[in-house]
């Protein structure tokens, strides 16, 4: 894990504050650059042909200003162009402006080439999915469309021209360095607005912006999904250096008249393939080559499809920060890797012939990626480089505080992470990455795209996130979404000739508002938990409020307060005074309802006197797991109304999952560190559903024994999400624990966690 930031004092003391370790890039070393007189000129400089590349250049365009697109590739529209042909959108209601635009052209495209009741038109499902070159296509029009806008192709970064500590303690870039890989020369561009849409984010690496590279412990920022989540209990939730697997998004088609067989690479090497995909060739439970790859179902336009399942743990180390060189050498081998793949599905004797037959009906397109062999000429990096800007979005924005004044953007897509690294877990190797959750919409901040000081650069693609924040809004809808907003966002600073950092967050979401994009959708009430004083002592009046946010359209109908942290509704009303009695950290519920039935559950730790005591919650990301669990949407379930909106502790809950009709055996086992020998009050946390079971069976191993409890999780007992099971006896360090089975169950089971409310001694 590492950073960056630019010189000065004040880059001292913000890696200070940021506790990161400070290196500077060896692939933005300045000095080593030849002084050139600049080739070209604009107001704004986009560097990356990315999705957001594109839309931060029409979006500068269209408002009137001079833009030099410099894309790294060929081709412009990164990922999107190059092979990734089903778009993950979340909620679709959440686009808008330039990204909405793009899939509506692609709409329009295959209503005109084909007919309004064409099968190619219904198969790209309202322009989610499209054929490759017809991505790119839409992508130049729009390019081409604004005479303003100059691309040029094929350059890749140098280095930065930077204006570092000028009389009036501003930070500037001045220039842009490329190798123009077709010229063979490099080239220099200027402007006084600079983008950085790349995937990689080395421009803004070139400028001394502080950036991470890999995963923050889940204590850094609170995070349960943070960190290492697997493997020896010791390193879970640890911070590291690592990223998601990148892979390519092969475009195949079984269309025999425009197919070519898969090439054998040059570098071919079946043996990652025998224990795994071989075997399950042989053992019948493959039988070609649709089982080994994802997105092959449902009709595409072109019969093109995206085998997406080549991901190999580790294979993205050191490419975020390497040269270019580095970089080739690993895309290289990941293409390798892939191809192998596809070669030995149709060729390998290692595999049984009739699923060799069945492969060689699929192939690589021909009319797709002629100067490349026909296969993808971007790899798909998922994830590099994230900047630590003027905010950092983490995973209580996706999940709790979703609006942000200055939201200039909607994300709606679950946390997804792809493996990571390969773990060794009970004796068996396991894929370890962060834990796939789904989510809420909730708003991107434009002080995620802007760097701390320097004052002229914006950040749409490697901006200012956690890892687990970056897990969801990665989405190539939302790069679109932020591009547009740094094209715009350029444009107020040129206009009110300002720096990034001063652009009038109000008039940009008007300006974005009036383009088309959609900004505070589905949001839950807002409202902040206060308390005075902050740290009372026993048996002293304690003032509690709930104050609306600014943001509420719709006034609070209802107020409720768990203050005993066991799920009983304590008081009611906006403002509350409640005595504590005892000396330890409590933790408490806050539940308000506006207007419209959505609702908001905020919790908190309130300490009280010497606070020698606590109570403990394990959310169900803390619980040992086996059996198959399926973690469900926190907000706006289908079939359950309103009210059953964001009332869940963490982010989600997990229910056993049903396959088939039926559901197999699980457990949940929630083993807590109690500090404190005593009493406890022993909580289990649901929402309740009539579709759950009214018999749910939970074991209590507590210093006396063991007690079983049979818990109904149809009926709602309370509108909090914690029921009491008893009280019980535990001793601190214990081994005790309490476990969910759904063994006898009449219905599914839902956990959202475990609470032991210290009593007493």
């Amino acid at each position: 894990m590492k950073s960056h930031f630019n010189r000065g004092a004040r880059s001292s003391c913000l890696g200070a504050l940021l506790g990161l370790a400070c290196t500077l890039s060896t692939a933005s070393a300045v000095e080593a650059l030849p002084v050139a007189r600049p080739d070209e000129q604009a107001e704004v400089i986009v560097y990356g042909g990315t999705p957001a590349g594109v839309m931060a250049a029409v979006a500068a365009a269209r408002l009137g200003h001079s833009v030099l697109l410099v894309d790294i590739n060929a081709h412009v529209g990164g990922v999107v162009s190059g092979g990734l042909v089903a778009s993950d959108m979340g909620d679709r209601d959440t686009l808008g402006g330039l990204s909405q635009e793009f899939f509506a052209r692609i709409v329009k495209y295959y209503s005109e080439k084909y007919g309004a009741t064409s099968k190619e038109l219904k198969a790209c499902r309202n322009g989610a999915t499209f054929e490759p070159h017809v991505a790119e296509l839409i992508f130049e029009q729009m390019l081409k469309e604004q005479p303003r806008i100059k691309l040029w192709r094929s350059c890749r970064y140098r280095g930065v021209l930077p204006e570092f500590d000028r009389a009036d303690g501003s930070d500037r870039i001045t220039g842009l360095v490329v190798d123009d890989l077709a010229a063979k020369t490099t080239r220099t561009f200027t402007g006084e607005v600079f983008i950085d849409a790349s995937y990689e984010g080395d421009l803004m690496a070139g400028a001394h912006v502080p950036y991470r590279v890999g995963r923050e412990g889940r204590a850094e920022f609170g995070e349960y999904l943070a960190g290492v989540g697997c493997g020896p209990q010791e390193q879970r939730g640890l911070g590291d250096h690592r990223t998601m697997a990148y892979n390519y998004r092969v475009t195949v088609t079984p269309d025999t008249d425009n197919r070519v067989l898969f090439p054998k690479p040059g570098h071919y090497d079946p043996t990652p393939f025998i224990e795994t995909y071989g075997r399950r060739a042989k053992e019948g439970r493959a039988k070609g080559f649709g089982d080994f790859f994802t997105t092959l179902d449902k009709a595409h336009p072109g019969a093109k499809y995206d085998a997406n399942w080549f991901d190999w743990p580790g294979n993205s180390e050191g490419y975020a920060e390497g040269s270019w060189e580095t970089r080739d050498r690993i895309a290289a081998r990941i293409r390798d890797r892939a191809q192998s793949l596809l070669y030995y599905t149709q060729n390998d004797p290692d595999l049984p012939a009739s699923f060799r037959n069945e492969s060689r009906k699929w192939g690589l397109p021909k009319d797709e990626f002629a100067d490349s062999g026909h296969f993808p000429f971007q790899l798909y990096v998922r994830e590099a480089r994230r900047m630590v800007g003027a905010y950092v979005l983490r995973e209580q924005d996706l999940t709790q505080d979703r609006w942000k004044a200055d939201g200039i953007a909607t994300g709606s897509y679950g946390i997804d992470c792809h493996v990571v690294q390969m773990l060794r877990e009970k004796g068996h190797l396991v894929p370890e990455h962060t834990r796939h959750v789904a989510n809420n919409n909730y708003d991107i901040p434009y002080r995620s795209l802007v760097p701390p000081d320097v004052e002229n650069l914006l950040v749409p693609v490697c901006c200012s996130a956690t890892h687990v924040a970056y897990c969801s809004l990665r989405m190539e809808p939302v790069y679109m979404m932020l591009g547009h907003a740094a094209g715009a966002a350029a444009h107020l600073a040129l206009a009110g000739k300002t720096s990034v950092q001063k652009v009038d967050a109000a008039k940009l979401r008007a300006l974005l508002l009036a383009e088309g994009a959609v900004l505070d959708a589905g949001y839950q009430p807002q409202v902040k938990l206060l308390w005075t004083p902050p740290h009372p002592k026993p048996g002293e009046n304690v003032i509690l409020k709930a104050v609306p946010g600014t943001a509420n359209k719709d006034s609070l109908k209802q107020v409720a307060w768990d203050l005993t942290g066991d799920g009983k509704v304590t008081a009611e009303g906006e403002r509350v005074v409640h005595v504590f009695e005892a000396e330890k950290v409590y933790s408490i519920s806050l539940l308000v309802v506006d207007a419209k039935g959505r609702r908001r559950l905020l919790t908190a730790e309130l300490p009280v006197g010497s606070a020698v005591a606590r109570d403990v919650t394990m959310d169900d990301f803390d619980a040992e797991l086996s059996g198959r669990w399926e973690g469900s949407k926190p907000d706006y379930l289908p079939g359950l109304p309103l009210r059953y909106s964001d009332v869940y502790f963490g982010p989600g809950i997990q229910r056993d999952a049903r396959s088939k009709g039926k559901v197999g055996a699980v457990r949940a086992r929630f083993q807590p560190v109690l500090e404190r020998t005593g009493r406890y009050r022993v909580c289990l946390g649901f929402r309740p559903s009539k579709a759950q079971a009214t018999n749910t069976p939970v074991l209590v191993k507590h210093a006396r024994g063991n007690t079983k409890v049979v818990v109904d999780q149809r009926q709602e007992s309370t509108p909090f999400n914690w029921v009491p099971l008893g009280e019980f006896a535990f001793k601190a360090g214990d081994s005790g624990f309490v476990e969910v089975t759904n063994g006898g169950a009449d219905g599914r089971v839902a956990l959202d966690g475990v609470r032991w409310v210290w009593l007493g001694e």
